[in-house]
């Protein structure tokens, strides 16, 4: 190919090639290929039952270079991936439909601050991988933030803000939501370019002027949300969440159980004016009624096991 790009064209095809790893069939039994086969199933049989995106996901969770035995689980959960961003993006169209170009409120709550926060470091990173042709690094930085920060955290501590239109923090919800969805999809595109269109048509159509999230312009990062602190912040938010789920999952109870009244101690008086401003934040993430912060817990308050540096019980 470059011999003959040379000489009828007179230029080389490619500046840069990257090299993949094949595909392995299975244990000792090699490459899969048009004409040896091999593997499971035949492709187009593997794509008509977990999707092309699946298929995709697993074919970019291995480094540039390197061999990558066919995985069924692992293209599961890259379908498992494209079901949960569909889930998402329909629980999101009440709040964030017909809101483009809605400007930043004034005030946003700690997990708002936070969930923008990491949105920055993740465009960031993900920009930086996808440059340095690792995909596989990308695809893990931006699933990571996905599952983790996005869907299991703070959609749920943005929950009763989101379905509360007369909420103060209402409009910040629907903002932080919006954004951190919108990037999310434009960077799994390359992906899971089948789901990301379809999400983008049904919330995003004409967003920046085009039809398809293949022509839409590449996340930036925003300096204006980029703060370290809020990140630190949001994972001390999400630290008082993991332990009362811990508790509730251990004492068999429902996610969604209501508790009485939750309680957390700290020395240190910044650390507790931020939990304070939170309080929507963590009463709903945690279904807790009432949020009371101080120096202890109270004599009769049952203390959960915790990492931080925020003592957490339950009165």
């Amino acid at each position: 190919t470059v011999v003959k790009s040379y000489f009828h064209h007179g230029q080389l095809p490619w500046r840069e090639v990257l090299i993949s790893g094949w595909g392995l069939a299975g244990e000792g039994m090699g490459k899969i290929s048009k004409s040896r086969g091999g593997g499971p199933m035949a492709p187009m049989a593997m794509i008509e039952q977990a999707s092309a995106d699946g298929l995709r996901y697993w074919a970019a969770s291995t480094s540039t270079g390197k061999d990558a035995v066919i995985s069924e689980e692992k293209i599961q959960m890259g379908s498992k991936l494209a079901t949960k961003l569909w889930n998402v993006a329909r629980f999101s169209q009440a709040f964030i439909a017909g809101k483009a170009g809605m400007a930043r409120p004034d005030h946003l709550t700690p997990a708002d601050h936070w969930i923008l926060a990491r949105l920055q470091s993740v465009i960031r990173r993900v920009t930086a991988a996808f440059e340095g042709y690792d995909y596989a690094g990308a695809k893990a930085e931006i699933e990571g933030f996905f599952w983790g920060d996005l869907a299991d955290n703070y959609i749920e501590m943005a929950k009763q803000r989101l379905y509360d239109d007369a909420h103060p923090g209402h409009a910040a919800a629907c903002y932080a939501l919006r954004l951190a969805l919108l990037q999310t999809v434009k960077m799994l595109a390359p992906l899971l370019p089948f789901i990301c269109e379809a999400v983008w048509r049904e919330l995003f159509a004409g967003e920046e002027g085009v039809a398809s999230v293949h022509r839409a312009a590449w996340p930036e990062v925003d300096a204006g949300l980029t703060d370290e602190g809020a990140e630190r912040s949001g994972t001390m938010l999400v630290g008082v969440a993991s332990a009362v789920r811990r508790y509730k999952s251990e004492a068999g109870l429902g996610l969604a159980t209501t508790l009485e009244r939750l309680e957390l101690a700290t020395g240190d008086a910044q650390t507790a004016g931020l939990l304070r401003e939170a309080q929507a934040d963590l009463m709903s993430v945690t279904r807790a009624l009432a949020v009371v912060v101080g120096a202890d817990l109270s004599p009769n308050a049952r203390e959960l096991p915790t990492s931080g540096d925020v003592r957490v019980g339950l009165g």
